[in-house]
């Protein structure tokens, strides 16, 4: 498919089911079977849902669900008709969840069954929000089944990529969510900032929320694009399970999801010494991984080298949702140098005092309702504030750190505590650590691995914790060091996409 071929969300769509037509789109478990949905199915669903709402006007309609062959027609069905999607964290508490509705004018909402429980609690708070869609059939009411089998299909809107498609939520580690509006344009710019990164052949098992733009453009999107097949997993806890089951040849994970699956892989070699451990980890992907695909955090260089030993290629990627959200990324075959990737097309980067700015078509439309957060953003001249620290070196970009979590010390130094917290992410004893100043002094707070401190007491924990600050410091510039520790036995609170909440107060205890 050409990028010049697709003006719109819709068009993307529509071309799919051209293209690929009886090719299978999703894949995902109904009981003990396996669904199998056409891209010819998908888009005919698609205009059903855009048939549904066109007689409403513009609406608002937002989703909140796991990733389905339903929510995936229920939103792009409604961009395809000029309408704008908001799709909502579904980890977020229902008082949340109606505050979100409220900001973005939400009138129309698609849920799964399981969030039924809320609707009381919306309708009485969200007046705005009219018609209620259940996605799975087992809710009371309407559902989407109901839809699709009593609406005319309307074909896709000849909507300008300028036009706002979607309002996707941040989940920022401090301050409030932002409602970032994404055009048409935005994501298929995204969509297409990149060539030869799949094909009809290639199955991709999604795993991480359909709420995030990372999810949606790099799973959903590009699998449009190509032609891939998009395989559900419907549970985190069942990972292992589906792997075996779909037998993906591509995935797109977090870095904690990663170490996770390597811990595991590790774990089953030491009990079957007798499995070579490539073996054992092919048997786990299911036979037929080219390679995963990081984003989300940063990825230990020494989490990539312990993959190459499997036969696993990881390829690391650098974004945020107010591109869309891919800024660069790597494919399987371009290697990783302590990088996040390479530049995607049609994308510029610069930095100012060590800021990363970036400047592409990717780029957000500004944030819904929010003047002054979008004037803080983006320059006048239309380039995106991106907040993290580093630089750009033969087309890769290297990140150093976030911006508004600078430490400036008295003495005018500047350390960056994401620079400090990835020494420890080799470190078996430690679970999380947050670094900060106090009181001028540099300070870990550390939770241990309950795991590997199991049977120590608490000054054998202490000592194992010393000692890792001790060899981390020699690699740092005395002004770096980490003069402070303090150990806590509670894990820190977290965003619902489980990255460490910088705001909280200190609660550890000093060693």
């Amino acid at each position: 498919m050409e990028k010049t071929s697709v003006k719109n969300l819709g068009e993307l769509v529509r071309l799919a089911a051209k293209e690929q037509g009886a090719g299978i789109f999703v894949k995902e478990k109904d009981g003990a079977d396996i669904r199998e949905k056409t891209f010819a199915d998908f888009y005919g669903d698609c205009r059903k849902v855009c048939g549904y709402l066109k007689p409403k006007g513009k609406v608002h309609t937002a989703l909140i669900g796991g990733t389905s062959y339903n929510y995936l027609a229920a939103r792009l069905g409604t961009v395809m008709g000029g309408n704008i999607a908001v799709p909502i964290d579904a980890q977020l508490s229902c008082e949340d969840v109606c505050e979100l509705l409220n900001r973005a004018d939400v009138s129309v909402l698609f849920y799964d069954s399981r969030f039924g429980k809320y609707l009381d609690e919306i309708k009485a708070r969200c007046s705005r929000v009219t018609e209620f869609i259940c996605l799975d059939s087992k809710g009371d009411g309407l559902d989407l089944a109901d839809v699709i089998e009593a609406s005319a299909p309307a074909d896709p809107a000849d909507v300008s990529p300028d036009e706002i498609a979607e309002i996707v939520y941040t989940s920022g580690t401090t301050g409030k969510s932002k409602g970032v509006m994404l055009s048409h344009g935005n994501y298929l710019d995204n969509t297409f900032c990149r060539d030869g990164e799949a094909t009809p052949e290639d199955s991709i098992l999604t795993v991480l929320p359909i709420h995030h733009v990372y999810c949606y453009t790099c799973d959903i999107l590009l699998a449009l694009r190509y032609g891939t097949t998009v395989c559900v997993n419907d549970s985190m806890m069942r990972i292992a399970q589906n792997m075996k089951l779909f037998k993906p040849t591509i995935m797109l994970l977090v870095p904690m999801i990663i170490a996770t699956i390597y811990k595991q892989i590790k774990a089953a070699a030491a009990a079957n010494p007798q499995i070579p451990v490539k073996m054992l980890a092919s048997g786990v992907f299911g036979g037929r991984l080219k390679g995963i695909y990081s984003g989300g955090a940063y990825l230990d260089t020494q989490l990539i080298k312990a993959y190459a030993e499997l036969g696993v290629t990881l390829a690391q990627g650098y974004g945020m949702t107010e591109c869309s959200p891919r800024i660069s990324s790597i494919k399987f075959d371009e290697g990783s140098f302590g990088d996040v990737g390479i530049i995607v097309n049609g994308c510029e980067v610069k930095t100012e005092d060590g800021e990363l700015l970036v400047k592409s078509p990717s780029v957000m439309k500004g944030y819904y309702k929010d003047p002054e957060a979008t004037a803080e953003a983006l320059t006048p001249d239309g380039w995106l504030r991106t907040g993290d620290l580093g630089y750009v070196e033969n087309n890769r970009i290297y990140i150093t750190g976030r911006k508004k979590n600078l430490i400036i010390l008295s003495n005018g130094e500047n350390v960056s505590p994401e620079e400090l917290e990835n020494k420890f992410v080799s470190e078996e004893a430690v679970a999380e650590v947050l670094v900060y100043a106090e009181k001028e002094t540099i300070t870990a707070e550390i939770v241990p691995n309950p795991e590997y401190c199991a049977g120590m007491t608490a000054e054998e924990i202490a000592n194992t914790v010393k000692e890792i600050i001790a060899r981390i410091n020699k690699s740092l510039s005395t002004a770096k060091a980490i003069r402070r520790i303090r150990i806590r036995n509670t894990e820190f609170e977290k965003t619902t996409s489980k990255k460490i909440k910088r705001s909280q107060s200190v609660k550890g205890e000093l060693v």
